[in-house]
Parts: structure tokens; C-alpha cells; sequence
């Protein structure tokens, strides 16, 4: 199966030097994405994963896609604000047997393309930590990958299996997709105020907040039919000290870029109102955010 992964950005990045140790990878970087200097490096030297695996990969890499092989699995690693604009820029290249796989923060991605193209689209549900630390190297940390149960997710999923991901398949995404929202709800938000990376966190002082922030979430996923257990949710904040990158969203924030705030906490606000759920909390942190968005540090 040929690889393409649209998207050079941290997970982008990742993906292309672990998959590549066993399949043809083709990166795709748009010049529009802010990583002019990262691109040109993994064009000339590879890409060097550090963290939780160590390698140096060479992948083939594009500016622009121009046509898809067939029996071809295209990852799509942009933003979610951009899932769009590339499922419209390949309608008309693409084959009948091209598979989509969307791997990005938030929910309602999915909905938002699938009647663009009439090719079977994998929803995957992602808990990797991975951070450009310069360019052409990106750190990364141990992580899961949930694929949506379509007809092709067994292929799909044997291909993460391969490098050694930890890869499951779920038949309710949605769930998996309200699980990682209420988590991401309260770390991309808070380590993007705080400045500090993902682990810090895990400190006692931030509890009672935390705790706040996932109830609220938690609030709107039953109200939309998702009974995410507390327990599972509140468990992932011991297990942050494992994670010591930066979020993606601090990272945006830092380099003045937009940042995927409207499919997570902006998410979360719409559908509190749907059902006249207070979210004060996540509120003040969506101010807060979209003020850093326009005005920076």
C-alpha cells in the first residue's frame, strides 16, 4: 500500500519517519503551513525522531500532490481547520480504492468532508505527544492510535501495528472522539496559558480546576448521548508526567499561527448552549485563547 501523509507539522512528521521503516511514505508540506526551514531540512537530511523513539528517516517529500496511485492510504496530519480545503483540492485525482485517514484534535471533522468524496474515510482518535524541537527533528512520546471500524480499518491498523504503535479499533469513534475531547479540553487550553508543558499539569494545585473543566465537558457529552466514564477521563492527569512536550496549541500560539480552539473548547461552547449547559469555565478559557490568538504574548 503506498503512504501519503498531507501535513508536516509534529504528528505529520512523526508518522512519516515511523511508517516509513516499513512502507513507502510520501510527505506532503504546504508552504502555507509555516514550516518552510523544517520541510527543507527533512528534504535534504531526513527526519530525526527523538523521545520515546530514536531514528533517522529519509521520506520522499512534495510540495504539491498531483496525483494518487492507486491502492493508496492518505493520512491527512494538517489542522482541522484545513481538512477541507485538501479534500477539495484532491477531488478529481483521486481513485476509487483511496482510502482517507483523519487524525485530528476535536470533533465534527469528519461530518464536514464527508460529502465531498464518495472514498471511504477512517476516523482515527490519537494520544501522541510529539513537538518540532528544531527543524527536521521532532520529539515525540509513547501514544495510542483508536481507528474508526470501517472495512478497511484491519488493513489500516496492521500498518500502525507494524512500526509498534499501540493501534485498537473501536466501533463507537464518537466515544473515543468525547474521551480525548474532554481531555484536550483542559491540557491544550491550560499548558497554552500556563507556558509549560504537558506534564506540569499533573501538579495538585491545578486539580480542583481540571476536575472543573471535565465536568463541564463531561455535562455536554451525556446531554449529546456519550456517558464518558469520569474515572477513565480523570486518570489521564497521573499520567501526564509522562508527557513533556508542548501542547500543539501553545505551539500555534508561539508562532502566531491559528490554532484548532473552535473544534475543541469552541466545540464544546456550541453544543452547551444546544442544551443550556453553563460552561463558565471553559468559557473564560476560550476568551482567553482567542485573545492570545489575535494579540499574542
Amino acid at each position: 500500500m503506498n503512504i501519503i501523509i498531507i501535513g508536516a507539522g509534529a504528528i505529520g512528521t512523526y508518522l512519516s519517519a515511523a511508517i516509513s521503516r516499513e512502507y513507502n511514505v510520501t510527505l506532503v508540506g504546504k508552504k502555507e503551513h509555516g514550516l518552510k526551514e523544517h520541510f527543507k531540512v527533512i528534504q535534504k537530511n531526513g527526519i530525526l525522531l527523538s523521545g520515546f523513539q530514536t531514528l533517522m528517516s529519509k521520506v520522499l517529500t512534495t510540495r504539491e500532490l498531483k496525483e494518487i496511485p492507486e491502492n493508496s492510504l492518505i493520512i491527512v496530519a494538517t489542522k482541522a481547520y484545513d481538512v477541507r480545503t485538501v479534500f477539495e483540492q484532491i477531488k478529481g485525482i483521486e481513485k476509487k480504492d483511496t482510502i482517507f485517514l483523519l487524525i485530528q484534535n476535536g470533533i465534527g471533522v469528519k461530518e464536514e468532508v464527508k460529502d465531498i468524496l464518495p472514498n471511504e474515510i477512517i476516523r482515527a482518535v490519537t494520544g501522541i505527544g510529539a513537538e518540532i524541537v528544531r527543524p527536521g527533528e521532532v520529539r515525540t512520546s509513547r501514544g495510542k492510535v483508536v481507528l474508526e471500524n470501517t472495512p478497511s480499518a484491519q488493513r489500516v491498523g496492521k500498518i500502525f501495528e507494524t512500526v509498534e504503535f499501540d493501534t485498537h479499533i473501536s466501533n463507537n469513534i464518537k466515544m473515543e472522539e468525547w474521551l480525548k475531547l474532554s481531555i484536550n479540553a483542559f491540557v491544550n487550553p491550560l499548558t497554552t496559558l500556563l507556558r509549560v508543558r504537558s506534564h506540569m499539569l499533573s501538579k495538585p494545585e491545578l486539580r480542583d480546576l481540571i476536575e472543573k473543566l471535565i465536568d463541564e465537558v463531561l455535562t455536554v457529552a451525556k446531554k449529546e448521548g456519550f456517558a464518558v466514564p469520569r474515572e477513565k477521563v480523570l486518570k489521564t492527569i497521573s499520567r501526564l508526567d509522562q508527557y513533556h512536550n508542548y501542547s500543539s496549541m501553545y505551539q500555534d500560539i508561539k508562532k502566531g499561527k491559528k490554532t484548532e480552539l473552535d473544534y475543541i473548547t469552541g466545540a464544546i461552547i456550541q453544543l452547551a448552549k444546544k442544551h443550556s449547559v453553563p460552561v463558565p469555565y471553559n468559557e473564560f478559557l476560550y476568551a482567553s485563547i482567542k485573545y492570545l490568538e489575535k494579540y499574542g504574548y
